[in-house]
């Protein structure tokens, strides 16, 4: 006889019910696709420990959006159920969450309010049953999850839930999430996996190589002249090895030069503003490498017009630099001439195809940098009558590019689902949680070398139906290494969580389909 779920709200798939039998017996991690249901076998999960084990849950999200969406689900789940379910974002004052803490039975939360109501004595955690961790790959180093579990598993082992669709491809950082949340079993999921790929229509994934414009190798030639002229000055003075310039390991060596500048040499701070400006310099190659001429514009622009004590430095190293100053007379003469973006062009023809060939079709282009998604917004509003796009960008503002508060993303998503919209230019925002729809073409304006990001991205597609993603990458740029980075870390990450996975069961795992390289590559 089949259970009655959630007042029969819902139909759970059978690899849901799988992983929510074995989820209410042990500690568990999962690991499951975006858009595959993690949040219903988390409600299953609520649903046999509030009324079975007559026990409270508390449910952890790592942001605002993703706590009131949450809340939005659990009560249509629950809305058979006459239970309280409250959510705490910071913006409910102590008092009220006192007494909600005692009277809620389920609680959504983000992690930092509930570690520091637990800190401050407003609950009692050994009163919960089940804790679930969204985004469970947070759990590691001082994060909130990390405190929360370890009160929780102290007070009273019961059940964890933690729910993520990425957890990274570093093994450490794998062992420090199963530890932290107390896991002891690890259950991963695929849509290669029989009982799952018949609920999926699949992605196509398809990498679009695109030349470089000579105008900006020209450009990029002329700017390695000026790091490399910078660099050899940092080599000479003994702050850089023979290796390649790394920005990671310069930002390191800055703070243990101002250190050592304030404690034994003053004269040191002199060679700081080198440093800076070749980090600044890499960056700025990597904008015209990876986002084109406009991006790479408007950061030189900053750093030349900008007051700050730093980038004052900066722009008066850079300036009395033959090789910059020839650098910036490049640029301004192809300002002058307004070349098309060749990946501006190529977003513009992929989304116009797909309209045509389906005109209720709805696409995501993702871009790593805010300035990008603006300019790519515009430039697909002005050049087409068939796309409709929207920017969507997180909460908080950065200089005079202001955020979009957390009403406005939500009308900005409702009207993305209702087809106002049919093109959707966003920043890593879009990447994580958020319950936007699924989508018939996802475009990476760039590769990510995160494995993480890059499954997110690609979980916004092909959920109930056949999926393409797109990846733009310029040829023997650093695209191609971000691009091929993002694949071994993921090949890593699935070698990796296999292992994690078959050292809780001591059974032999089921035979899974090998990760190939050729399915990203085409």
């Amino acid at each position: 006889m089949t259970q009655n779920f959630l007042g029969g709200n819902i139909e759970p798939r059978e690899y849901q019910i799988n992983i929510f039998n074995s989820a209410k017996e042990y500690n568990t991690l999962v690991v499951l696709p975006t858009g595959l249901g993690k949040t219903i076998i988390a409600a299953m999960l609520a649903e046999y420990v509030l009324f079975e084990k007559n026990e409270k849950v508390l449910f952890l999200a790592p942001t605002r959006p993703l706590v009131m969406q949450h809340l939005e689900t659990m009560k249509r789940l629950f809305s058979t159920h006459n239970i309280e379910i409250s959510a705490f974002t910071g913006e409910i004052d102590n008092e009220d969450r006192l007494l909600l803490w005692t009277t809620s039975r389920m609680i959504i939360s983000t992690p930092q309010v509930a570690e520091n109501d637990l800190r401050n004595g407003l609950f009692d955690i050994s009163h919960f049953g089940l804790i679930v961790f969204d985004e469970a790959h947070r759990a590691t180093g001082n994060y909130a999850y990390s405190a929360i579990a370890r009160h929780f598993l102290e007070a009273r082992k019961r059940l964890v839930l933690g729910i993520t669709a990425s957890p990274g491809s570093d093994r450490e950082k794998l062992d420090e999430i199963t530890r932290t949340l107390g896991i002891e079993r690890v259950i991963i999921k695929s849509e290669h996996d029989q009982d799952v790929e018949k609920y999926i229509g699949g992605i196509k994934i398809e990498v679009v190589k695109l030349e470089l414009p000579q105008y900006i190798r020209n450009l990029s030639s002329t700017l390695k002249r000026v790091l490399r002229n910078i660099t050899e000055k940092l080599r000479e003075a003994g702050f850089m090895g023979s290796g390649n310039f790394s920005r990671s390991e310069m930002a390191k060596k800055i703070t243990e030069v101002v250190q050592r500048a304030r404690n034994e040499d003053s004269k040191l701070f002199g060679i700081i503003p080198y440093m800076s400006a070749a980090i600044r310099i890499d960056y700025l190659l990597e904008y015209l490498e990876t986002q084109g001429i406009e991006i790479a514009w408007d950061y030189v622009s900053q750093i030349l017009s900008g007051q700050d004590k730093t980038l004052r430095r900066t722009s008066s190293i850079l300036q009395k630099m033959p090789e910059f100053r020839e650098f910036m007379d490049e640029f301004n003469s192809l300002m002058e001439k307004k070349a098309d973006n060749p990946k501006m062009i190529t977003v513009l023809r992929l989304c116009e195809d797909r309209i045509t060939e389906n005109p209720d079709s709805r696409i995501i282009v993702f871009t790593h940098f805010r300035k990008t998604s603006d300019l790519l917004t515009e430039f697909l509003s002005t050049r087409s009558r068939k796309i409709r796009p929207v920017r969507f960008i997180g909460q908080s503002s950065k200089g005079e590019d202001t955020g979009i508060r957390q009403k406005d993303q939500d009308t900005i998503i409702r009207s993305f689902r209702e087809k106002t919209y049919n093109v959707m230019v966003a920043t890593s925002v879009a990447e994580e949680g958020l319950d936007i729809p699924s989508t018939d073409l996802v475009i990476f304006f760039e590769p990510v070398p995160s494995e993480i990001r890059s499954i997110q991205r690609r979980g916004r597609t092909g959920r109930t139906h056949a999926g393409d993603v797109k990846i733009l990458m310029y040829i023997d740029t650093r695209d191609s290494a971000y691009y091929y980075s993002s694949i071994r870390k993921e090949a890593r990450m699935k070698t990796n969580i296999e292992r994690v996975s078959n050292s809780f069961h001591p059974e032999p795992a089921p035979k899974k389909r090998n990760f190939n390289l050729d399915d990203f590559i085409n």
